[in-house]
């Protein structure tokens, strides 16, 4: 499986349209803008993908890692993010960058986010989110 180590965090792609990214500590403006890249860079490879988001050890985003975050100039290629292990404080910066990215460049934030306690809840719920994306997109 391809990886990418960025600072402490990592980004692994799973299969061609999961990708895992578990962050660990603080995230500066420079890794958020390198993991942006990474997704872009599988986007461009595999098209749109799911991310199973790990943040049960992530400590801070910094104001510029939330504003990197935002500044993107190509459309994120995910679909659906699912995270977990987030705290309520942790929860609600991430929420907080979503919804800029939503009001400042809608197009860019065409994706789905929401969060599960466990490993396992978060793999359970892209599993149905995938399969109502495929139903929803089969013929009649």
């Amino acid at each position: 499986m391809p990886s990418w180590v960025v600072g402490r965090h990592v980004v692994r792609l799973e299969r061609p349209d999961l990708v895992s990214v578990a962050f660990r500590g603080a995230t500066s403006a420079a890794e958020a803008e390198k993991i942006r890249d990474v997704y872009i860079a599988i986007g461009e490879q595999v098209g749109r993908f799911d991310v199973l988001f790990d943040a049960s050890d992530l400590v801070f985003l910094e104001a510029g890692a939330r504003a990197a975050w935002t500044r993107g100039g190509k459309v994120y290629p995910l679909r659906h993010v699912v995270c977990f292990g987030a705290n309520f404080p942790t929860r609600t910066v991430i929420m907080t960058v979503y919804r800029a990215g939503r009001l400042l460049a809608p197009s860019i934030f065409d994706f789905h986010i929401e969060f599960v306690p466990t490993e396992q809840e978060a793999r359970n719920r892209l599993a149905v989110l995938g399969r109502q994306a495929r139903h929803s997109c089969a013929p009649a």
